[in-house]
């Protein structure tokens, strides 16, 4: 039976992706929202097995992060299981008319806070829980490719804690090699969701359904890798 965590569970991609986990049977779903007086409906919806628990994460918060670990440890002591599968997928893309000339000390603090340390924290706070085998998804961009950002720059700031977001995750790989952990990042591409805005082109369920198929598929080897969501490797 397998058992996932995932931030930014109530809406687009995180909420697609408990769509489509939800469907299948024996799998319960850890499902990680910003704050619980917030809409919720969509998300409690699918919860007809019962197999959804929601609980407060809020990624860009330290108070909330340092209370994740309890949280989590009294749903799994209820399931008696691990977790397998821990997916960061809330992000921020707040200032994305920022530039190199004109982003600012506040605006920089806050994507690297929510993009880079809330993904680090969740994954110290919750590294004993994760079963020997279990997969780490770091939700990236491709604007947080090098290579792709000397074509293609724009959203500075939020390009900027992607990139450093992908460093994390090769150094979690790195870290977690020996606990027989997978750790990658993940660019979903460009999706039809709130955050993607006008021209996106791609279909959440298209994406994450690719996205899924990706990761189950991955092999030892494969720790350390940046995926794009139908499986291409992306370049640094």
């Amino acid at each position: 039976m397998p058992t996932y965590f995932l931030t930014g569970a109530n809406r687009g991609i995180g909420l697609e992706f408990v769509r489509q986990l939800a469907s299948i049977s024996n799998t319960t779903i850890i499902a990680g929202v910003r704050s619980k007086s917030n809409d919720t409906s969509d998300l409690e919806s699918l919860n007809k097995s019962n197999n959804i628990h929601i609980i407060e994460c809020d990624v860009s918060s330290l108070d909330s992060l340092s209370s994740l670990e309890f949280r989590v440890a009294e749903i799994l002591s209820k399931t008696g299981s691990n977790l397998d599968f821990l997916f960061n997928v809330a992000g921020i893309n707040a200032t994305s008319a920022d530039t190199s000339l004109n982003l600012t000390p506040e605006s920089l603090q806050n994507h690297m806070q929510t993009n880079v340390f809330g993904p680090a924290k969740i994954v110290q706070s919750l590294g004993r829980y994760l079963a020997r085998g279990a997969v780490v998804l770091n939700m990236t961009s491709g604007l947080g490719s090098l290579t792709v950002a000397t074509d293609v720059t724009k959203c500075c700031t939020y390009s900027m804690s992607k990139a450093a977001l992908n460093m994390l995750t090769l150094h979690q790989a790195k870290d977690l090699k020996g606990a027989g952990v997978k750790v990658i990042c993940m660019d979903p591409g460009w999706v039809k969701t709130r955050m993607g805005g006008k021209g996106a082109m791609i279909e959440a369920e298209v994406s994450v359904g690719s996205i899924l198929d990706v990761v189950r598929g991955l092999k030892e080897g494969d720790s350390g890798k940046f995926y794009r969501y139908d499986g291409a490797i992306v370049p640094w």
